[in-house]
């Protein structure tokens, strides 16, 4: 499966979503809420500071910040991203992106009748490399999300639906179980403590803990929809089998006007997160990206 595919380079591979992004997402974010009222907008920790529109079809899936040579750079994915080559070999949908130490890894699901995931790893140099993962027993089609742990050798994936468990992966490049030539290994899961449900992204605000972006339309879970959950990890990944504890830090709030939004990727830098949210039609085909600060920033960015 891997000779399907020749490497390939960054510049080949980002679209010209990174080229939007420079516009849309470096400035602070527009229309922020006033220091009055932005608390009303708190995911826990952390505090909703502005949200801006971004073309949808290169942003509708998911977002990652990249940092490379101390420079970062924010990638949005869509389903733009998923090119005609990827399509014909049965890759229709594209994932959460995830990263750390200047990799990127995507996430490609199949239809279906499919039994593999395909995950796509750029490394820091540009080079492009794919994996392959056999389904597991029991383990579900949905490849929605990659969240690449702070220590760079391993990254976590989710399924669909509702779900007891997260799954974990080696690190291409960083890790000897990921094994050129051969299929990628799943490592260990991720036990949760309660159920989680339609989970679209992850990302890492420590080693011992993820926060995740859900379009859980229903409130038997939690007590909103749409949640923002924090996992909280019984030691930082490594591969074995461990627990997580999910907690709900609040809803993605709908603010854009022109009907309830789908919720997709996220992604944690620092004190700063950004949540992916897909519009409907009627909206005219955009997707929003939400801007977090941590509350102890929250002040500074306002007046800023």
């Amino acid at each position: 499966m891997h000779a399907t595919f020749r490497p390939l380079r960054t510049a080949g591979v980002a679209s010209a979503t990174a080229i939007l992004v420079a516009a849309f997402v470096a400035p602070a974010a527009a229309a922020p809420p006033t220091p009055g009222n932005a608390t009303q907008y708190s995911a826990g920790p952390w505090t909703l500071t502005g949200w801006h529109p971004v073309p949808a079809g290169g942003a509708d899936q998911g977002v990652a910040t990249v940092t490379n040579r101390g420079r970062n750079r924010v990638v949005l994915r869509g389903g733009a991203d998923v090119s005609a080559r990827l399509r014909a070999a049965g890759w229709w949908h594209i994932g959460d992106p995830g990263s750390a130490h200047g990799y990127l890894v995507d996430a490609y699901q199949a239809r279906s009748a499919a039994n593999a995931k395909l995950y796509g790893v750029t490394a820091p140099d540009g080079h492009r490399t794919w994996w392959v993962h056999r389904l597991a027993a029991g383990e579900k089609i949905n490849n929605s999300f990659a969240a690449v742990a702070p220590s760079g050798r391993w990254f976590v994936s989710g399924e669909w639906g509702r779900m007891r468990r997260l799954l974990v992966f080696p690190m291409a490049g960083a890790n000897r179980l990921a094994r050129r030539g051969h299929d990628l290994p799943l490592a260990a899961t991720i036990r949760l403590t309660r159920p989680v449900r339609d989970v679209q992204g992850c990302s890492f605000a420590s080693s011992t803990q993820l926060v995740c972006s859900t379009n859980d339309p229903h409130h038997d879970l939690f007590r909103t929809p749409q949640q923002l959950l924090s996992i909280r990890l019984s030691g930082p990944v490594s591969g074995r089998a461990q627990v997580g504890r999910p907690t709900e830090l609040g809803p993605l709030p709908q603010l854009t006007g022109c009907g309830a939004a789908e919720t997709e990727g996220i992604d944690i830098h620092g004190g700063r997160m950004l949540v992916v949210a897909h519009e409907p039609a009627s909206c005219g085909g955009r997707a929003e990206v939400f801007t977090y600060r941590l509350k102890s920033t929250v002040r500074q960015v306002v007046s800023s």
